[in-house]
């Protein structure tokens, strides 16, 4: 009983922050649970290996991710 009243108190403390945690991990795993087939679909469709399209993702999401931190890092560097 007091273990229960303590996670209570402290999930209507910090509700905000419950709730984007828990709204954040949903739309990950819904994004992980679509892209499973999909990319199934892509190596039968392309007749890759699956460590084909999975290199070829990587290198996509790093050369984006690298893009867009570049972009973000100047908008920081103006407003400053």
């Amino acid at each position: 009983m007091l273990v229960d009243d303590l996670v209570w108190a402290l999930f209507k403390r910090h509700w905000q922050h419950t709730l984007t945690y828990w709204s954040v991990f949903f739309s990950f795993g819904l994004c992980i649970a679509f892209l499973g087939p999909t990319i199934l679909a892509l190596r039968c469709q392309t007749q890759s290996t699956l460590q084909e399209i999975f290199f070829f993702a990587q290198q996509l999401s790093l050369m984006l991710g690298s893009a867009l931190g570049g972009i973000f890092k100047k908008m920081s560097c103006i407003s400053s």
